[in-house]
């Protein structure tokens, strides 16, 4: 079934190219005020306040709507292998968790708080999990790297991603999309948007189904597995009663009950290898519900000065959350959990623009209350699992604890133009975090009884940090900036949740800190037919955050590394030839690893001197979209996108044997659109992974427990989605 449709779809595909062989379409790239083809001017909103992206000194990639749909970006994920140096995991546990490395720095533990800050318009989102978000009716996205402490508030040690979605206006729009594709693809997205009081209220709503069969199968359970099956709901009120006020009410809901992954393991029966069999024992059951609300109000109190206020709610309940963590049929270790998670922010900024002189300043709150409850089945060695499951074999524990987070900050940067070419910045935040710690873990027989007390108790711990930014930056002539900057950034401790023993449990490990020091050039070239822009950067952290495992402790445990480094090069250029051709290369290259890494796995098992985690050293990603001269009514655009990566590894300590290395591997993608001649309507051919990669993207060896299993991406898929908008 799937092959017949991937045929059915490529035919139609070639139909269409066929038929591009010379005529016109009727709508065409930008171009300048002399009819010349030009790179779209970009404006961001990344120093709190509209600027173009040739003049903000920061390393920033930023995407609109059109370039979103040219390479049929939907959500976060489809971002991997787009930006230089930032590494988003293809695979992840469930649909809606997402993992992120920037510039060799990330988060692998998924509970844990991200050093990639995620804004949903302005709205916070504490944790990886339900942080991979799906787009409907998307603005601009926008990635800025780099500690983003001084103009944001939450800290953000290694950079932050924007998602900034479209406000209700005063123009009715009306707009929906269908996609069928292999696999039993299925996905939705519609919006209805308009005035409800005349040039005072307006209203948008949005909704998003996404669903799609397995990758895998499981000859265990009977079934395939890795499914997807999400519904997404977004409301907005904009209130604009005079000219000065604008208040806008952001209701969001998720509900995602796709499966949680199925692991591939390198063991299999019959000592066949497959890479679309997986053998768990345990149904991959996930309910995650999200919601949040936010009230934004702006207030321009004069020409030069304005008030922002953010107050959002949100959270989630991810009940059950099951997974095999071997993809084994035999019991060596699984989870069955409880996640729920509940956070307040309060966010204040005065941003001030009087010519020679902007600032940005701000007040920040935040309060999270996170809840675990795991109930954690682990063999205790590598032997083969023992028929009866006996105790003495086995650790059956069930982790109940809840992290209180307060975390208070000011914030603010100004920026002096003290010649028309020369600008100067200087930034400041102070931080103070609070945690609190309370735990009340339980044994376990395997039925999931609880058998007895194993810990309980309570800790805290707070933390303050003052970190600097200073930046100055030159503009040689109107269309080459250059900058230079220093700032630093910080990410607080805390307590450890998977902490089954007493003194693990009490002990908090440190805060993060890392100083980055970036220079960067932008300009735009050859009567702006082309944008390049230029970092390089160096990071030095200091008592870097890391889970690893403890074959002492037979589990994984939080701690710090020490010190490590991390520096390299990013290269964003944008092209426009012609009229009808765009073309885009980027390229990262990273050097990163830890200086001082001791114990990473177990005693005496040092990383100093190791390559950092999920840090390639070459990533490249580079593509097209041409509007295809076609003599048949309407017009053609058709796009290539391909992205490449060196290899990485998955663990501080890699394995002799390699079980811990990812090879390079490249990725291939294409979208065709025609629009009709009724411009409303339009319809899309997006192949995603074209030549079918697969090598894994993701793998964990472990030999004291045996565990030795690997993630491979999804297969060629291909989407027809038929579009109307108003």
């Amino acid at each position: 079934m799937r092959n017949t449709f991937l045929k059915t779809s490529l035919v139609a595909a070639g139909s269409i190219l066929a038929l591009a062989t010379a005529a016109r379409a009727d709508t065409l790239p930008p171009t300048d005020a002399d009819g010349a083809p030009a790179v779209e001017q970009v404006i961001v909103t990344a120093e709190r306040r509209a600027t173009d992206l040739q003049k903000t000194a920061i390393a920033i990639s930023a995407f609109g709507e059109q370039v979103l749909a040219d390479r049929k970006i939907d959500n976060i994920r489809d971002l991997s292998g787009q930006i230089p140096n930032l590494n988003i995991g293809r695979v992840t546990i469930s649909h809606t968790t997402q993992t992120y490395s920037l510039r060799g720095v990330g988060e692998a533990d998924p509970i844990q708080e991200p050093v990639l800050a995620v804004y949903v318009d302005d709205v916070y989102i504490p944790r990886q999990i339900g942080s991979m978000v799906e787009f409907n009716d998307l603005e601009r996205l926008e990635v800025l790297r780099g500690p983003q402490g001084t103009l944001y508030g939450r800290n953000s040690s290694a950079g932050a991603l924007r998602v900034i979605t479209r406000d209700p206006g005063q123009a009715f729009r009306a707009k929906a999309e269908v996609g069928l594709g292999n696999l039993g693809a299925v996905d939705v997205r519609a919006l209805i948007e308009g005035p409800l009081v005349e040039g005072k209220l307006a209203g948008s709503l949005s909704y998003i189904h996404h669903s799609r069969d397995g990758t895998a199968f499981n000859p265990t359970l009977n079934h395939d597995v890795n499914r997807i099956d999400l519904n997404a709901y977004r409301a907005k009120l904009r209130w604009t009663p005079t000219e000065k006020l604008d208040v806008l009410l952001t209701l969001n809901a998720v509900a995602d009950r796709s499966d949680t992954r199925g692991y591939i393991p390198l063991k299999q029966p019959g000592g066949v290898f497959r890479k679309d069999r997986t053998y768990s024992e345990v149904e991959p059951a996930q309910d995650l519900d999200q919601a949040s609300g936010s009230i934004r109000v702006q207030y321009a109190i004069n020409d030069a000065l304005k008030l922002k206020s953010i107050t959002a709610y949100g959270g989630f309940n991810l009940n059950p959350a099951n997974y095999d963590n071997d993809g084994e049929a035999a019991l060596i270790q699984k989870n069955l959990i409880h996640y729920n998670d509940q956070y307040a922010t309060q966010e204040i900024q005065l941003n001030g623009d009087y010519g020679a002189v902007t600032f940005t300043s701000g007040l920040f709150y935040l309060h999270e209350r996170f809840f675990v409850q795991r109930d954690g089945y682990s063999r205790r060695n590598a032997l083969a699992t023992d028929p009866a499951v006996t105790p003495g074999n086995y650790i059956f524990a069930r982790a109940h604890n809840i992290t209180n987070t307060d975390a208070y900050a000011l914030f603010g940067e100004a920026t002096w133009k003290a010649t028309e070419r020369l600008s100067l910045t200087g930034g400041l935040r102070w931080t103070n975090e609070e945690k609190q710690f309370v735990f009340d873990n339980k044994t376990l027989n395997l039925a999931g009884q609880v058998t007895g007390q194993s810990i309980r108790g309570k800790a805290d711990k707070t933390w303050s940090a003052i970190t600097p930014k200073l930046v100055a930056q030159y503009q040689w002539t109107p269309d080459v900036l250059q900058y230079a900057s220093y700032s630093k950034g910080f990410k607080s401790g805390g307590f450890d949740n998977r902490a089954t023993r007493l003194d693990l449990a009490t002990l908090p490990f440190a805060p993060e800190d890392v100083t980055t020091y970036e220079t960067g050039l932008k300009t735009q070239l050859f009567e702006n037919r082309l944008r390049a822009n230029l970092a390089a950067f160096y990071n030095d952290y200091q008592d870097l955050q890391v889970s690893f495992y403890d074959p002492a402790y037979v589990g994984s445990r939080r701690g710090n590394a020490g010190q490590a480094h991390t520096y390299g090069v990013e290269l964003e250029t944008d092209a426009r030839p012609t009229e009808r051709l765009g073309v885009q290369l980027n390229l990262g290259w990273l050097f990163a690893v830890y200086d001082d890494y001791k114990g990473a796995g177990g005693a005496g098992v040092n990383a100093d001197g190791h390559r950092l985690i999920g840090s390639p050293r070459w990533n490249v990603s580079t593509g097209f979209t041409y509007d295809v001269p076609v003599e048949i009514p309407g017009s053609l655009r058709v796009g290539l996108n391909a992205q490449w990566q060196s290899g990485i590894v998955t663990s501080a300590t890699p394995a002799a044997g390699g079980q811990n290395n990812i090879p390079s591997q490249g990725f291939l993608n294409g979208v065709a659109t025609w629009t009709s001649p009724d411009p409303h309507w339009a319809v899309s051919l997006s192949v995603r992974n074209i030549l079918d990669s697969d090598k894994p993207v993701g793998s964990t060896y472990t030999p004291s427990t045996g565990v030795n299993y690997q993630n491979f991406p999804d297969p060629r898929t291909a989407v027809v989605t038929l579009k109307y908008a108003l």
